[in-house]
């Protein structure tokens, strides 16, 4: 029964009519478009409204592109610390073996400045390594028996008296320096020619001992060795003044000093022989 309003009888359109008719819309648009552009604005509008899921849909490969150019200049960068890293430490290493050279050949300049006196000769030397024991004040010299040393020579660097062989073997040889607390030198103040005994102290360390109150003494004041022991030739810089303490209850005064040698620094130094050298010797005449 039809309903009111609703025209009886009425035949709906059947399919092959249907696609015909979209067929015919359809390309009355493609033609329409295609020649009068009337679809642009709404190609806009569809292009406007999937705007956002285009950009959703290009977001995780726009995340992975930026993560892996992430990591990768990550990576560059780590590699050009590293070469950079490793090029400052070799500049470095050029830099200590240039000084290390320098100041080698300051103390060698040095050490060939040194007085000639009769009769003596020198052989040149190196330093190997100091003492193990931290509180044994010794080096060892590169220089040994077979270069004519022995024991009880003395040994000065550029600057001063470093100390006495103390032990020779046939390659090397051991010193024993001013500031071991063994170790005794007959000296005198330069500047008034008051004699005295110097004795190591520890650690660059000196005291000038068994001076009387009443000596003249002052900071600053040069020891030089004294020769009346005949193992040191006289005239050598020993140490240098650094405290005079005078005491109540003492006759005598407390003077500290300050050896002038670089016993923890000298890399060259020279051993004063008295006697002629072997002739394998690596002796300098100065």
């Amino acid at each position: 029964m039809a309903m009111p309003g609703q025209l009886m009888f009425v035949r709906q359109l059947g399919p092959n009519a249907r696609l015909l008719i979209w067929l015919l819309v359809g390309v009355s648009s493609m033609v329409l478009d295609t020649r009068y552009q009337t679809l642009d604005g709404l190609r806009s509008g569809f292009s406007l409204a999937l705007q956002p899921v285009r950009e959703v849909l290009r977001a995780p490969s726009a995340v992975a592109l930026e993560l892996q150019g992430f990591f990768t200049r990550h990576r560059l960068l780590q590699n050009e610390r590293d070469a950079l890293l490793a090029e400052r430490a070799h500049w470095q290493n050029q830099l200590n073996d240039t000084q290390s050279l320098a100041r080698e050949n300051a103390e060698l300049r040095g050490l060939l400045q040194l007085p000639a006196r009769p009769g003596q000769q020198v052989v040149r030397a190196a330093l190997l390594y100091q003492g193990h024991n931290w509180f044994a004040q010794r080096i060892t010299l590169d220089q040994g028996a077979a270069a004519g040393l022995r024991g009880g020579l003395p040994v000065v660097d550029a600057n001063g008296l470093v100390g006495q062989v103390s032990r020779v073997y046939p390659g090397s040889s051991e010193v024993t320096l001013v500031s071991d607390a063994n170790q005794l030198t007959p000296v005198f103040i330069e500047r008034t020619g008051q004699r005295g005994l110097a004795a190591g102290s520890g650690r660059n360390q000196m005291e000038l001992r068994y001076m009387p109150a009443q000596t003249d003494i002052r900071r600053g004041d040069r020891l030089l060795t004294s020769g009346i022991d005949r193992v040191y030739p006289a005239g050598i810089p020993v140490a240098r003044v650094t405290r005079v303490t005078r005491s109540q209850s003492s006759p005598y005064l407390r003077i500290e000093s300050q050896p002038l040698a670089g016993l923890d620094r000298s890399q060259a130094v020279l051993v004063l022989v008295t006697e002629a050298l072997a002739p394998e010797a690596q002796a300098v005449q100065p």
